[in-house]
């Protein structure tokens, strides 16, 4: 197992929290989840009109639930189970340590940042606990070995490696600093601060675009070091190694960082997948159009439609799908939410 050299996020402190708000995505979602009026209104006479939802994971399940909730009639389309990469395995006859229910194995996702707070709105909606994930050296984890060159190291805490991990940790501090202005867009994306959010992502998108994670370390004084950068690579920060990250753009790799999105990480007490199934099932307390009562669940009969195999436009700038049923139905809109090679492996589709 791989350790972690904690990044700047980890050592800032402030009034207000981190969120997946910016640093080019500059839209706050957990507002308009929190707004008493909702995501917005649909005219009277559009309530009940069907719209394709394609995907029934948690992306496909919470556009459903909020379509739903405006008084529209969301028809969704799944091709394996409500959930989709949030799974959750259950073992049958054994239960969890201390009498913590059923002992569980995420299938596919299964830690979340706090600064994921559009997420949490839905986890709390639903009424989940979450608790801390035990990544490497996390302080719900009992302890991490860090094994480089076939030099292992036991660790509770980075004081109990090598002065070297430390000098590390400290270089990825000072090369964020130094060369992504790490201070500055953390304070901004704290305080929502829009137009220095931009200024700042600007000024980095202008002079970074092209460069790679290894070279923007390379360029940096903090890293001159090839053993600091081998280091860096195979131990990483937050969940372990990142050198097979160290072709892609370095954008993307600041977006991780200034979000937090690899820090402090919780996982879903029971399980991931019931976060989806409890949507798909709860019937909301302020509905329009629709009777309480109502839930996803009850508009399909209990089950999603089956998987999607044609998409294709007629008249109307309308879209017709056709399911692995046979059936064929038209939509005035769909909501794509799986993985977009479907659109080129598995539904036919036009390309452009």
């Amino acid at each position: 197992m791989t350790s972690t050299v904690p990044n700047a996020a980890q050592h800032t402190e402030a009034a207000e929290p981190i969120t997946m708000f910016g640093p080019d995505f500059p839209y706050a979602y957990d507002d308009y989840l929190a707004h008493p009026a909702g995501l917005g209104q649909i005219p009277a006479t559009e309530h009940g009109t069907e719209v394709a939802v394609i995907g029934g994971g948690l992306s496909g399940i919470v556009a459903a639930y909020e379509l739903m909730k405006m008084g529209l009639r969301p028809v969704v389309y799944e091709a394996d189970r409500i959930g989709g990469r949030l799974r959750t395995v259950g073992f049958d006859g054994c239960s969890a340590a201390g009498g913590g229910g059923e002992l569980t194995a995420e299938m596919g996702a299964m830690r979340f940042p706090p600064s994921s707070t559009a997420l949490q709105h839905y986890i709390d909606l639903v009424g989940l606990e979450t608790r801390p994930f035990p990544n490497p050296l996390a302080p719900a984890t009992p302890s991490t070995v860090v094994d480089l060159k076939g030099e292992s190291h036991y660790a509770r805490t980075i004081d109990d490696l090598p002065q070297v991990y430390r000098d590390v940790m400290d270089a990825w501090n000072r090369c964020l600093e130094e060369e992504a202005d790490f201070s500055d867009m953390n304070r901004a994306m704290r305080e929502r601060d829009v137009p220095r959010v931009r200024e700042l992502w600007s000024r980095l998108v202008h002079r970074l675009d092209n460069q790679t994670f290894y070279g923007f370390l390379c360029d940096s004084d903090a890293f001159r070091s090839f053993k600091h950068r081998e280091i860096f690579g195979q131990v990483g920060f937050g969940t372990g190694g990142w050198d097979t990250d160290f072709p892609n753009s370095i954008l993307e790799i600041l977006r991780v960082v200034y979000t937090e999105a690899d820090d402090h990480h919780r996982s879903i007490v029971g399980g991931s997948q019931q976060l989806p199934l409890r949507l798909w099932e709860r019937e909301p307390r302020k509905i329009v159009h629709w009777p309480l009562g109502t839930s996803l669940s009850s508009l399909h009969g209990g089950e999603p439609r089956p998987a999607v195999t044609r998409l294709h436009r007629t008249a109307g700038n309308r879209i017709t799908v056709t399911d692995a049923a046979g059936d064929i139905r038209t939509y005035p809109a769909v909501i794509f939410t799986g993985q977009s090679w479907l659109l080129l492996s598995k539904i036919d589709c036009d390309d452009a």
